[in-house]
């Protein structure tokens, strides 16, 4: 199987490099699945043979754990995220990536759902609507979604400021192309802005963690604004993304200038402008990488490029280094992670089977009773391991308790102190004084309005910063939970070489597995699951996650977050009083200035009337979702130490079944079992290999 991706591709320009790299990505991923497939096919043989002559070895969950990683292999996208704010060039970028026109651009449309483009083999876009519509799934064309889903910036604007959703009965847009790229397993999502509605930027919220890169658009033209600020500070910092920074329009600068000689100072100070708001977010590990992250792009002059002259060089618009970059990161160093994982569940697989037979092919020697007698002395071996189970089980109840109760009480405190420092808090949301010009000239919905934003702007922040704190402390116990299964994993693996050790006196001939690379499969499996919760996607396909099924782990802690944001001042209760005070200092002749100051006052006394009673209702939903988090790991990794031990028992059963209803064929068994043996270690030999190419080629 060839899996070195050639980067001397010089007939090739770098959209079709870009594209290349991707086709000898997904062929890695499909050569990979068919190498787990065969594997999967070799043992359900074996096991089905097994009925016939010595009787099963016990690997039904290594059968149904390959066929569960095959499969998201097979599925694997590249999925990014395209996230920035109106008017920034994002739809131009996307049909520069793409080659084509796909996505509505130009002076007028604005697009205003979220938006995946995908491959299909027909040219068709369908609207999901929300559930609460209870409308059904419709298809158009291209023409009929931009008539019916973009508007004009100034109006997308004008809604954006004011909290409305354009069309707040659809969910999202799927638009299905035959494109190239997208065949190459490439899904790009558009979100419509920034400064959208909650439940729209919940959404966008969902795919942040489920994708392979974030692409955030800023424009040169316009420095980063307080909005992109928070967004990045709110959904980006620290949250171990990869995230590119694209500062679209690089070529408009020159157009702004009278003099051209005056470019390379303008670029210069353009350049030290967002190198010094983005430097922040392009931090690894302690080490800045913001050359390989930040790129300065001319979207619209790359799209005119490829429609004029696809096989055209890309150079002087950006999209030569860009896509360089981006492909290397996608098309090397994560599939070289999923690839490595791969490769641990295809050694442990092997582990599980040469380890079985070793124990099988001596027992084949010994009569009924012997075997009877064995199998009566390692009872107490299977009890150790379910003592070890159970142990692991409570440590992780106990986390489980301890996260769930601290985090709901640092919740309420939290939420429920929050006018402590509201004065100084809130100041840099404070409406200015043409606001406060509203209540004089009775404009008092356009006044609610503003001040509903201000504090949703300033609610939404808050809870923000709790949240990364709560994921934190998460991160913490999931860190230590790794560790932990690390620890119960040797002490397992301790007492099944017991087992084997009591069952067995020798060995098949065969390859030895490098003691370090003993551990159970379960160990595995609670390390990578694990390793998601601390913000590491690469293992999701080895634990049999699928692309959005991170959702089903952390998404109802951020779904109950949310919705104590919309508690905070929803439906009037809290704004209500804070405005009918105004209202009448404003009527009472007091000072704009003054009613400022009197706006705090007002919003403090409520905030200490209602924050610690929304506080106290709201904790058991933080407390419950946290518990669910911890719940689903606990179960996945009882099921798998299960599992385990009723395979090892249900071995020595079937064997003690065979004997005593028939003769067994010990030469032709024995010459069986090894000629498994031999196959799966050739099978985990290819994967072998193809990781090390990969890493030669990644230059690990």
């Amino acid at each position: 199987m060839t899996t070195t991706i050639n980067r001397e591709q010089d007939n090739l320009n770098e959209a079709d490099k870009f594209t290349a790299d991707f086709d000898k990505a997904t062929i890695i991923r499909q050569k990979t699945a068919e190498i787990l497939e065969t594997i999967a096919a070799i043992l359900h043989k074996a096991e089905s043979e097994g009925e016939n002559t010595s009787g099963k070895l016990g690997l039904q969950q290594e059968i149904i754990d390959l066929g569960s990683v095959s499969e998201n292999l097979r599925q694997g996208l590249f999925r990014l995220l395209v996230l920035g704010d109106m008017k920034r060039g994002k739809s131009t970028f996307l049909n520069a990536i793409l080659g084509e026109k796909i996505l509505p651009t130009g002076v007028n449309p604005c697009t205003a759902v979220l938006t995946i483009v995908r491959y299909g083999e027909n040219k068709q876009v369908t609207i999901y609507f929300t559930e609460e519509s209870g409308k059904s799934p419709e298809s158009m064309d291209f023409n009929t979604f931009k008539e019916r889903y973009t508007i004009p910036p100034d109006e997308a604007k004008k809604l954006q400021e004011e909290g409305i959703d354009a069309f707040p009965d659809v969910e999202q847009a799927i638009i299905e192309h035959p494109q190239d790229i997208l065949k190459k397993g490439v899904e790009l999502i558009d979100s419509p802005g920034l400064n959208d509605t909650e439940a729209r930027n919940n959404l966008s919220l969902g795919y942040i963690n489920n994708c392979q890169a974030i692409l955030f658009v800023l424009s040169a033209t316009q420095a980063v604004t307080q909005n992109e600020r928070r967004y990045l500070e709110n959904n980006i910092k620290d949250r171990g993304l990869t995230t590119f920074f694209l500062i679209n329009r690089w070529d408009m600068i020159a157009q702004q200038l009278e003099d051209e000689d005056e470019l390379p100072q303008a670029e210069r100070d353009i350049r030290q402008v967002f190198q010094t708001n983005l430097m922040p977010y392009c931090e690894v590990d302690g080490k800045n990488i913001y050359d390989k992250r930040v790129f300065e792009l001319s979207s619209l002059a790359a799209f005119k490029a490829r429609k004029k002259k696809p096989t055209g060089s890309l150079s002087g618009t950006g999209f030569d280094k860009f896509f360089d970059t981006l492909s290397y990161f996608l098309t090397h160093e994560r599939i070289l992670a999923e690839m490595l994982n791969v490769k641990g569940l295809a050694r442990q697989v092997y582990q599980k089977v040469h380890e079985t037979i070793g124990i099988r092919i001596p027992l084949l020697d010994l009569g009924i009773e012997e075997l009877k007698q064995k199998i009566l002395q390692v009872e107490p071996e299977f009890e150790q391991l379910v003592e070890i189970r159970d142990e692991f089980q409570k440590e992780i109840r106990t986390k489980s308790e301890k996260y769930s109760f601290e985090l709901a009480d640092d919740f309420c405190d939290y939420l429920s102190n929050l006018d402590s420092s509201f004065e100084t808090d809130f100041e840099p949301y404070q409406p200015d004084l043409k606001v406060f010009e509203l209540l004089r000239g009775q404009k008092r919905e356009e006044f609610k309005n503003n001040l509903e934003q201000a504090f949703n702007r300033y609610s939404n922040d808050k809870m923000a910063e709790w949240t990364k704190r709560a994921e934190l402390q998460l991160k913490e116990a999931f860190f230590q939970l790794a560790q932990s299964a690390e620890k119960y994993g040797d002490a397992y693996s301790q007492v099944t070489d017991q087992i084997s050790s009591k069952l067995s006196e020798q060995t098949i001939d065969s390859v030895e597995v490098d003691s370090d690379d003993k551990s159970p499969g379960w160990t595995r499996w609670a390390g990578a699951a694990a390793g998601i919760m601390m913000g590491n996607p690469a293992g999701a396909a080895l634990v049999g996650f699928g692309a959005l099924n991170w959702k089903s782990l952390i998404g109802q802690f951020l779904v109950a977050v949310g919705a104590n944001v919309l508690l905070l001042y929803g439906a009037g209760s809290f704004l209500g009083p804070i405005g009918i005070g105004l209202v009448s200092a404003v009527a009472g002749g007091v000072q704009l200035r003054q009613a400022k100051k009197k706006l705090v006052k007002l919003a403090r006394e409520e905030m200490k009337k209602k924050l610690p009673g929304i506080a106290k209702a709201e904790k058991m939903k933080v407390y419950n979702s946290i518990m669910e988090i911890f719940k689903n790991f606990e179960d996945g990794v009882i099921k798998r130490i299960n599992s385990d031990i009723l395979s090892r028992k249900t071995e020595l059963d079937d064997l003690l079944a065979q004997k005593s209803s028939k003769e067994i064929d010990k030469t032709a068994e024995v010459a069986r079992l090894h000629h498994l043996d031999s196959q799966i270690l050739a099978q985990w030999n290819t994967v072998d290999a193809t990781c090390d190419r990969l890493l030669v080629d990644t230059k690990v």
